[in-house]
């Protein structure tokens, strides 16, 4: 008899029900995991209220046990650490297919491909053409299911003895914060350089990679950030970050917001604004906080809803010669970084941006806490 194990799958717009899914074979350089955590993101909530173009098991922030190897796989990690049966590891969520133009051309990272496998998430729904073949029910590629099959040529990490897999399950966000901060960074002394111990930062989003940004800028050595939000709990944590520079967007308004800005720069703007709201209106605000030769970073609105912004491209970008950076390609390295940053969790506050765990037969409230006050949900394992 075939095994089987169960998976939360997205089959319709607003709908995802518990199946059974059958466990394949192994490939021969993959994995077989048990699923111990998958952080829920809020791509995965905007999803599930579409139509999906195939049933899918969503879930892209992916920790789990190894159950087993292929045959010929190398059993090490992505940084060459060695593996046995039972050790959890951490994935990147893309698998690039190395032979297209932008593989060869920027290599291996989110969204440079042009023929991608993304755990979790349709390609489509980040503007990538849609897989070449989908089949007619879901299998097992997200981390919505207990258990997941590893593809060949997956970059993925060993979590360290000790680290709770909740908090290794912060990889993804925390790796999108890192290169947030990373596409700033310049050669030292040049006039663009803000990753500096004496720059103001703005980060406009309390939610899980407006705090994350935070705390990498803090560990870059930024030591005056500022962080904006509106909800009460999100807020709470920006403090415990950021002291009392937190910015309630309910009791300031965005003119009140500038001024505070104005003055605690000295008039002049703060040096580096990051947007991790998904709401287009902000990259607005955040041209208008930013100094002259200042860096703004857009990392929030990676999801399309049709809403558009104006700007005055002579006012708001070319006279103040603001660098303005996307952010949505990014390598392994960043998750390198990010797994070093989460080496410190005794250290740093990551714990305390899991606001709630659910077991992964209780995705429907797990998805209802997620619309209200929190930062990062979590389904967990009974043992991880």
């Amino acid at each position: 008899m075939t095994e089987t194990t169960t998976a939360n799958v997205w089959v319709s717009k607003g709908v995802v029900e518990q199946q059974r899914i059958a466990i394949p074979e192994i490939p021969a350089t993959g994995l077989l995991i048990e699923v111990t955590a998958n952080g829920i993101c809020g791509t995965d909530a905007h999803l599930i209220g579409s139509q999906p173009s195939a049933p899918l098991v969503l879930g892209h922030e992916i920790v789990g046990r190894i159950v087993a190897f292929g045959s010929t796989h190398s059993r090490r990690d992505a940084a060459d650490a060695p593996l046995v049966e039972g050790d959890a590891i951490a994935l990147f969520p893309w698998l690039p297919c190395l032979v297209c133009w932008g593989c060869r051309r920027f290599g291996p990272a989110a969204t440079t491909c042009s023929n991608p496998f993304v755990y979790g998430i349709p390609p489509e729904a980040l503007g990538l053409p849609p897989l070449a073949e989908r089949a007619a029910s879901a299998d097992l590629s997200g981390g919505f299911g207990r258990h997941l099959i590893v593809k060949p040529g997956t970059y993925f990490w060993r979590v360290p003895e000790g680290m709770p897999h909740e908090i290794a399950a912060l990889l993804d966000p925390l790796a999108v914060a890192v290169r947030s901060v990373d596409v700033m960074k310049t050669a030292p002394g040049t006039w663009d350089e803000v990753i500096r111990p004496d720059s103001t930062a703005v980060v406009l989003g309390a939610g899980a990679i407006g705090l994350l940004a935070a705390m990498v800028l803090q560990s870059a050595g930024v030591t005056d950030v500022i962080v904006s939000g509106s909800r009460a709990s999100r807020l709470g944590l920006a403090r415990e970050i950021c002291g009392d520079s937190v910015l309630d967007i309910h009791a300031l308004d965005a003119a009140e917001r500038r001024q505070y800005v104005l003055d605690r720069t000295g008039g002049r703007g703060a040096d580096i604004v990051i947007d991790a709201t998904n709401q287009p209106a902000s990259l607005g605000e955040a041209l208008g906080l930013v100094r002259r030769l200042g860096t703004v970073v857009e990392v929030g609105n990676i999801v399309s809803e049709g809403k558009t912004l104006q700007i005055d491209p002579a006012e708001d970008i070319c006279q103040k010669n603001v660098r303005l950076l996307g952010v949505a390609a990014n390598p392994p390295q960043s998750y390198s970084e990010a797994m070093a940053l989460l080496a410190r969790h005794e250290q740093l506050p990551f714990e305390r941006l899991i606001s709630s765990r659910h077991s992964f037969a209780d995705l429907p409230n797990a998805l209802e806490d997620l619309a209200g006050d929190t930062v990062k949900v979590m389904l967990v394992a009974d043992r991880n």
